[in-house]
């Protein structure tokens, strides 16, 4: 693969691990046998120049994964199972984490980056309790489990509001658990950052807390935070995908519908006094808040800047 993009592993992944099934008879599915893997071998030369900015990262120089945004990025409930069942209270299962999760074998950013780099370090290795969805004076309880947590920030009910304090939780976790393990000033970071769930599910209440405008600003300001604050980052912004659709999937199955009607985990699309025409503000406000990420995506992408967006 090539070497000159961070993740050149996304090709070799799709040929590795997926075979195509086809119609089962009795004996069960035929799988067809995977392609042959050609790729040349990833060779590093030990005389390699270390890098000065993002455009030079490979996936070996990335020293440290880091996560930021709600309870998808927390992973919470993933291992849930129905209703009183255990365990009663869900976990945030942050060791599945789509980004930081440390959970063997699973399809993670940080197992994906630790082929490269047996010694990185940031990942998330159990579970928490959901205490962090509790607020105190306006912020959130932040992970007591910091160990578990590694250096994912996540905080089940973030808001794009909460990101600052995930900043900070960020820098204090490398200025004290990770202090002799990682470089603060040298070590290559990579950062995830998904965000915006939250607002989109009160956006039809019309507050400008949750305006697109509101959420641009404030992502804005969010990214600078980390640039000052953490040096040698590179950030991939996720864009905020339309959360409409989880409802009506939702809609399709009997015990998934009546839990979002007991739990009212999202009021502008599963609220008891909700409506179509709520839903589609929430539509129109997912488009919104995309169109922001890629106008600030674009600011962030210019070369003045030491981190770099990947949307």
């Amino acid at each position: 693969p090539p070497r000159s993009t961070l993740f050149p592993y996304t090709t070799l992944f799709r040929s590795v691990f997926i075979s195509v099934c086809y119609g089962a008879d009795e004996g069960g599915l035929n799988i067809v046998p995977l392609p042959r893997f050609t790729c040349n071998p990833y060779e590093v030369d030990p005389n390699e120049p270390a890098p000065t900015n993002v455009n030079q990262l490979a996936p070996h120089n990335i020293d440290v994964v880091m996560s930021m945004g709600d309870s998808m990025t927390a992973a919470f409930a993933a291992t849930a199972g129905k209703l009183l069942s255990v365990p009663i209270i869900p976990r945030e299962d942050r060791y599945l984490s789509y980004t930081s999760g440390g959970g063997s074998l699973q399809y993670t950013i940080n197992n994906f980056l630790s082929l490269y780099n047996h010694n990185i370090e940031g990942s998330s290795s159990g579970q928490t309790l959901p205490l962090d969805g509790l607020e105190v004076f306006g912020h959130h309880i932040e992970p007591i489990m910091t160990g578990v947590v590694g250096l994912n920030a996540a905080l089940s009910g973030a808001k794009i509001q909460d990101i600052p304090q995930e900043i900070d939780f960020l820098v204090q976790q490398l200025q004290t658990t990770y202090k002799d393990t990682i470089d603060f000033e040298n070590s290559w970071k990579v950062a995830t950052l998904l965000i915006g769930a939250n607002n989109l599910c009160v956006a039809c209440n019309n507050n400008t807390s949750d305006f697109p405008e509101t959420y641009g600003s404030m992502l804005n300001q969010s990214i600078a935070q980390l640039e000052s604050s953490i040096p040698r980052v590179r950030l991939n912004l996720l864009p905020m995908f339309n959360i409409t659709q989880v409802y009506y999937w939702s809609r399709a199955n009997t015990y998934c519908t009546k839990i979002w009607n007991l739990f009212d985990e999202c009021p502008c699309l599963s609220g008891r006094d909700s409506t179509e025409q709520d839903r589609q503000i929430v539509n129109e406000y997912a488009v919104k808040y995309r169109q922001q990420i890629d106008e600030v995506a674009a600011y962030w992408r210019s070369e003045e800047h030491t981190s770099e967006l990947q949307s």
